[in-house]
């Protein structure tokens, strides 16, 4: 019976796993860690003697390689590759020759020259004949794509790949940056490294908006949740086009009625019809009793100091300045001036008039009771829409989105009876 009962426990115990405590997997972690701190000093140690000694070689570079495969976001190194890469360059044209290319065993496919990442640490490094420039710019490309993929969000990768493009911006290379760009946003979609670097791209291969907006289609087309491609397709419209306008408000139609509780449709909607700049508006004034000083806040930036306000007295006397408006920084919402009066005070910009008291108080031109995005796209146009969103108010009227923009059209199409209305 004795021989059984031990038997049973030990053919329980057969084809378990072994749960390890959490001591011995803390002495792993820290038996790892310990592991890659000794290899990146022992690396980092031989990079800058070879570095601070003047050797620009493609060894360098290769060494350098083992330190970034496990640190992709570490910018000196980068910045010493560029400054190698740089000597490089001039060293192969002055040099004419491919040498380095044909030694390291070009790769048929692709043509690019093969950067060795097995270079042994402790063998001396050796230089070689300096590859062709298109060669080291194409091996450094498939360098940064790995490293890319390991950390897709590091401003030093994108920064160097960047960098590696203004060396030589190629038609044939441009498109591969293209193509790079939409695998990134596979991955994901908000990753804005990618869109910036996509920007940059477009920009210097001078592809037509057409093109981009076909892209942002295809985006949003599968994700209306998409916000940088909504945000993206705002800076390829041409707004002056308004039968262009009134397509893309139709398009976006199908969205918003689609999914009425996304936000990005909404913002993209209201940028449509509040896309153009508001007029300048004076909208709050503060008088300072203490120094004597005014100062006046409007709702759009100022790149030059108002010349249009007039501030006058109780009795309606002009007040004098005391010198001109002036502002800490330029351009600036916010003017400042000295005034001869210590009593209440009126001041008017155009149609706009505050009144503030001699004391320290702020006064208000017009309450502004439609918080949203001023309208500011023809009134034909936002009737029209007015009555697709009252619509959709029918169907939705506890969203909050639906509503607010209701509210936003009812303002700039009536604005006297908005507040009864609403």
């Amino acid at each position: 019976l004795l021989y059984t009962i031990k038997f049973e426990i030990v053919t329980a115990m057969h084809g378990r796993l072994k749960v390890k405590t959490t001591a011995e997997k803390e002495a792993e972690r820290n038996a790892e860690r310990e592991k890659k701190k000794l290899f990146y000093q022992k690396g980092m140690n031989k990079i800058k003697a070879m570095f601070n000694s003047g050797n620009r070689s493609v060894d360098l570079l290769n060494l350098m390689m083992k330190i970034l495969e496990n640190i992709p976001e570490f910018g000196t190194l980068w910045n010493w590759r560029r400054v190698i890469l740089l000597d490089m360059f001039s060293r192969s044209a002055t040099a004419k020759t491919d040498a380095c290319s044909d030694s390291n065993g070009a790769d048929s496919n692709d043509g690019c020259a093969k950067l060795d990442c097995s270079a042994d640490d402790d063998k001396d490094v050796k230089d070689c004949d300096v590859p062709n420039k298109l060669d080291l710019i194409c091996s450094e490309k498939l360098f940064v794509a790995r490293c890319l993929e390991m950390n897709p969000k590091a401003y030093s990768l994108w920064l160097h790949r960047r960098w590696l493009i203004e060396q030589n911006p190629a038609e044939d290379l441009i498109k591969e940056e293209l193509g790079l760009c939409n695998q990134f946003l596979k991955y994901d979609e908000r990753n804005f490294h990618c869109w910036d670097y996509r920007r940059f791209i477009v920009r210097i291969g001078k592809i037509p908006p057409s093109k981009e907006l076909e892209v942002s289609t295809s985006l949003i087309e599968r994700n209306f949740s998409n916000y940088s491609a909504w945000h993206y397709r705002s800076t390829l419209l041409d707004v002056r086009d308004e039968e262009c306008v009134r397509g893309e408000l139709e398009w976006t139609q199908n969205a918003y009625f689609t999914d009425p509780s996304d936000q990005s449709v909404w913002l993209y909607y209201q940028w449509l019809l509040g896309r153009e700049k508001q007029p300048d508006k004076l909208l709050s004034a503060l008088f300072d009793p203490h120094n004597n000083t005014i100062h006046v806040l409007f709702n759009n930036l100022l790149y030059e100091s108002p010349t249009n306000i007039e501030i006058s007295d109780k009795a309606g006397t002009a007040i004098p300045l005391r010198g001109g408006w002036s502002s800490p920084t330029t351009p600036s919402r916010i003017w400042s001036s000295d005034i001869c009066t210590g009593s209440e005070v009126t001041v008017k910009c155009g149609s706009d008039t505050v009144t503030v008291h001699p004391t320290f108080s702020i006064g208000i031109s017009t309450p502004n009771i439609c918080p949203g995005t001023p309208l500011t796209a023809p009134t034909d146009i936002v009737t029209e829409q007015l009555d697709n969103i009252r619509e959709l108010y029918e169907l939705e009227p506890d969203n909050k989105w639906v509503m607010l923009t209701l509210v936003n059209m009812m303002h700039a199409t009536q604005p006297h009876k908005t507040k009864e209305q609403c």
